[in-house]
């Protein structure tokens, strides 16, 4: 069951036109807002919300870090790796 796009009334997936308001439902429009939601959900931005709207938030923040983890290269690994030695090297000498 989806919604319609002007009145939000519930409506079945085979019906071509809404019994509140009379308009038509767009197949078109449908595609384009699963797109988005896919696309939404692949940056920073849609991860965080995937993260904090799950029912286990460290588990999810976990899988969310091994994805990330796996598809850095080794120059991704090196650059984090020069990046951590530097702060600890600037918090090493401060203290």
């Amino acid at each position: 069951m989806n919604k319609c796009s002007v009145c939000g009334h519930e409506r079945n997936d085979r019906d071509m036109k809404c019994p509140e308001c009379g308009s038509f439902y767009s197949k078109i429009a449908e595609i384009i807002a699963e797109q988005e939601a896919r696309e939404e959900m692949q940056t920073f931005r849609g991860r965080c919300k995937k993260i904090l709207n799950s029912d286990d938030v460290k588990q999810e923040a976990l899988s969310e870090l091994k994805l990330m983890w796996a598809g850095l290269t080794k120059k991704g690994v090196f650059a984090l790796f020069v990046i951590f030695v530097f702060v600890f090297a600037l918090v090493v000498s401060v203290l």
